[in-house]
């Protein structure tokens, strides 16, 4: 799991998943990634779980009213513009973490905010992994979107605006998904924050792209 702040964001989640690359790589060959994305995060982020979450971390009553009124300033779910938020939205998804790493004993595993891997040897625990999280997820009033998938580790997949090589997407991939994300975003099954991820993403690409041109 990855934190808001320095040091602990898009660039530091690559560098992980490209490091369990290549241990999977070298200790099974061909392995499998179940690539998750939950659906409208932020929106759908439960307040009563959330406050018994924190209640569980915060013990003194002027703090935790503090961060009650936090919650209950934000309706429906958390917004996606303050720090706090952010924060809030990632401890969410803290019980997640420990039930897919000590539960489902899953060693290789990377989340940022809502989008999140696993890597494994098998395609068939993965898929058993899959539905074991739908249930729990189930119980935190939350449903994966269906761009959730398991991909074989010799396919490509984006992830946090790159390929498995930890290469930008290309232009014309990016532009697509732009298109398929606005489309997802205005029928709901999306949140501005994944949105804004891949116009960032398209826009760093693109200027990535200019500055070659110059160069020549």
């Amino acid at each position: 799991m990855l934190q808001a702040g320095r040091g602990f964001g898009t660039s530091e989640g690559l560098r992980l998943l490209n490091n369990f690359h290549r241990i999977c790589k070298v200790k099974y060959g061909v392995y499998y990634v179940l690539k998750c994305d939950i659906s409208q995060f932020f929106a759908s982020i439960d307040h009563e779980i959330l406050k018994k979450k924190v209640k569980r971390r915060i013990k003194e009553k002027d703090s935790l009213k503090i961060v009650y009124d936090i919650i209950d300033s934000e309706n429906p779910g958390l917004g996606i513009g303050s720090m706090t938020s952010q924060i809030l939205a990632i401890f969410y998804l803290n019980d997640m973490d420990h039930y897919i790493k000590e539960e489902l004993k899953i060693k290789y595993y990377v989340r940022y905010q809502d989008d999140f891997i696993l890597l494994h040897e098998s395609k068939d625990y993965l898929k058993m992994c899959l539905e074991k999280i739908k249930e729990f997820l189930t119980k935190e009033k939350l449903t994966l979107n269906r761009k959730t998938r398991i991909y074989k580790s010799t396919n490509n997949f984006i992830f946090l605006g790159r390929n498995k090589k930890g290469k930008y997407a290309r232009y014309r991939q990016l532009k697509r998904k732009i298109k398929r994300k606005l489309k997802d975003y205005n029928q709901g099954e999306v949140n501005l924050s994944s949105l804004a991820s891949t116009v960032i993403a398209y826009k760093m690409n693109n200027n990535k792209k200019i500055v070659k041109k110059n160069k020549k």
